[in-house]
């Protein structure tokens, strides 16, 4: 399975002190080992303030680099029609379930208390172009994949809260 787009509904808790004006990360993870660093951050919104809910979209080859899992890169310079993957998105060859975990992260001192984070993914998979022809392609749709619900603060300050939560898929 590979994942073409990422989709993160942020909501932060509307409760008084929970905003904050720090940098959140969503460090994706693959089997425990980090795959990319996320940042939650809209340069022209004041984001994570107190009750805000924000989708945060990674698509694309810029946002997210090819990452193989289980399909073996091919050599430097050598080509397949149809190419094993896709030029661009992250490989769960087990699928996502026990092997995708978000780790949250918060950079500076200021606490955020998390209310809760969607999941939505935009697959990559193989597709007839023409009677003879096979090309990656996108979808179109966001599919749901989970939510955590569970309000959590995080901040670096060890008595405000924890610096990184992980969010796993059971």
């Amino acid at each position: 399975m590979w994942i073409g787009g990422i989709r993160l509904n942020v909501r932060t808790k509307d409760q008084p002190d929970a905003g904050t004006d720090g940098l959140l990360q969503a460090v994706i993870l693959r089997d425990d080992r980090e795959i990319v660093a996320l940042n939650l951050d809209y340069p022209s919104e004041d984001d994570h303030e107190r009750g805000a809910s924000r989708n945060y979209d990674y698509t694309g080859p810029t946002k997210l680099q090819r990452r193989n899992d289980g399909t073996p890169p091919l050599p430097p310079g050598i080509g397949r029609d149809p190419m094993p993957y896709p030029g661009y998105g992250i490989e769960f060859s087990s699928g996502m379930p026990s092997h995708l975990k978000i780790e949250l992260r918060i950079q500076g001192e200021d606490m955020w208390i998390k209310d809760s984070v969607d999941l939505y993914v935009r697959q990559i998979r193989q597709v007839a172009t023409s009677f003879d022809t096979l090309d990656w392609i996108e979808d179109s749709y966001w599919t749901y994949v989970a939510s955590w619900t569970q309000d959590v603060s995080l901040s670096r300050d060890g008595s405000e809260g924890v610096s990184t939560w992980k969010l796993a898929l059971p």
